[in-house]
């Protein structure tokens, strides 16, 4: 009986140094994106395999992301400085959407409408239907985006990590299809 190996590789593969089977060097000019197909890995595994049956049931091209080991030890005091900054800027553009939102579709006459229907005489200050969309609506977007306190109310992935994936694979799928088009793949020798 001969012997299958399967072989599933995704469209991204980070890699730092492998105390692994090497398949092929980058050379040391090499960019940090480099698209191989799965021929090239086919190759590689029956220069010390041949005889060894391969599947694929993974990706047939894909990119090998080089990721330099100082790259990865940034300073702690920027990488805080980056998150404060993208949160400080996530925040108020927040507030600044939803103000400008109320403001164009005239919340706070709807509330007066809606007040006065219901009692029947116009609200002196402030009512409970806007204490409850003050509250609601922080408490609606955190289980929206299921971010509750430290752990999930739900294990399906949020919509940000949902766009995050879809645009990652968007971007793969560019990076493959611009490097077969110009010739830049790594495949069979």
């Amino acid at each position: 009986m001969e012997d299958i190996l399967y072989v599933k590789i995704e469209q991204n593969i980070p890699v730092q140094k492998l105390e692994q089977e090497i398949f092929y060097t980058l050379p040391k000019d090499c960019q940090q994106k480099t698209m191989f197909t799965i021929g090239k890995v086919f190759e590689g595994i029956h220069k010390v395999y041949p005889s060894i049956q391969i599947e694929n049931i993974g990706e047939k091209d894909f990119i090998v992301d080089l990721e330099e080991p100082d790259q990865k030890e940034k300073s702690r005091a920027v990488e805080f400085a980056k998150a404060a900054f993208v949160s400080l800027v996530a925040f108020f553009g927040a507030a600044f959407t939803i103000m400008t939102f109320n403001e164009d579709v005239s919340v706070s006459s709807v509330f007066d409408k809606v007040y006065k229907i219901i009692m029947g005489t116009a609200k002196q200050g402030g009512s409970i239907l806007e204490i409850s969309y003050a509250i609601g609506l922080p408490a609606g977007i955190l289980i929206f985006y299921n971010h509750f306190r430290r752990r999930k109310i739900k294990n399906d992935p949020t919509p940000i990590q949902v766009e995050m994936r879809t645009y990652e694979e968007q971007v793969n799928k560019a990076l493959i299809s611009t490097a077969s088009r110009e010739g830049h793949t790594i495949d069979v020798n």
